[in-house]
């Protein structure tokens, strides 16, 4: 009966993290955060979409990348292999019903949800037009484009937490730029842990091209302006001050990463769990902040 339990336990963990809802949930617990700044109490509904289109993003990657999957992420696309068929109906239905929650909220709220969709799409699938834009069909095959993107794409969370409850203040629109940072340098670790797959696919990253010593060294410069952000706000009390304890989120990330460069690390496991594990932080530290 326990070696049940413990197989049950491996089974769970594993669809959590290689299943992708623990990134959703991430997504989820960003959104509580803008919320939390807005001085309001996440809705249900808000952190379900949340959920949904992060969820749906994910697996509509993962479905158009298994190949490339393969050789970075062994583990993952083995786990996924008996469903990668049907990741993109799933990535479909994950975006209906999250689209169909978002039209009983209000049009404008709809219409701009379509933003990260496309983002997705441009993403993953790509379009020959691209190419006489940044010279790749896909933006994620250009320097840094698809850490941008991704970054950017995540930033927009506080301002569609901000459409949602129609009300767009100095503070919510401030934390845009703190996501992005944060995002910027966790794009950046999870290219280390790809660069194998990176450079068979033609996929100009930063450790590709520049090699992980300078690769670090830019996640440490992105650590260090997200904390500097934070600071910044803070004093000019655009943030609350109980927003300084945000000021753990670099720490954590400078933790995991100083841990991934000693020998034996697991830099799947840092990646996919640690690294991603950082979002879930979020909304659950601020209401701490709040009442501390």
């Amino acid at each position: 009966m326990q070696q049940a339990d413990v197989v049950t336990s491996n089974r769970i963990v594993r669809e959590l993290v290689y299943g992708g809802h623990l990134l959703a949930l991430g997504t989820a617990s960003i959104a509580a955060s803008s919320a939390i700044l807005l001085g309001r109490s996440p809705t249900l509904v808000l952190l379900v979409m949340a959920y949904l289109f992060s969820y749906g993003a994910y697996m509509l990657n993962r479905g158009a990348e298994v190949s490339q999957d393969a050789i970075s992420d062994p583990a993952r696309t083995s786990f996924l292999r008996g469903r990668s068929r049907y990741l993109t109906a799933i990535s479909a239905v994950s975006f209906g019903i999250g689209y169909l929650l978002a039209a009983t909220v209000s049009l404008l709220f709809f219409g701009a949800l379509l933003v990260p969709l496309v983002l997705a799409l441009v993403y993953t699938i790509g379009s020959k037009k691209l190419v006489r834009l940044i010279g790749a069909a896909r933006l994620k095959d250009k320097l840094l484009v698809k850490n941008i993107v991704v970054s950017f794409g995540w930033s927009l969370i506080p301002m569609l937490v901000g459409l949602y409850y129609r009300s767009v203040p100095l503070a919510l629109a401030a934390f845009a730029p703190f996501v992005f940072l944060r995002l910027m340098s966790n794009t950046v670790f999870f290219d280390l842990r790809d660069v194998r797959a990176d450079r068979e696919y033609g996929v100009h990253t930063a450790p590709v091209v520049y090699g992980s010593g300078f690769s670090y060294k830019l996640m440490t410069a992105f650590d260090i302006s997200s904390a500097a952000y934070v600071v910044l706000l803070a004093l000019s009390r655009v943030f609350p001050f109980y927003s300084l304890i945000m000021l753990l989120l670099p720490a954590y990330s400078i933790a995991y990463r100083w841990i991934s460069q000693r020998p034996g690390s697991d830099l799947g496991f840092l990646c996919n769990f640690v690294a991603d594990s950082e979002y879930l932080l979020w909304g659950p530290m601020l209401i701490l902040g709040k009442i501390i």
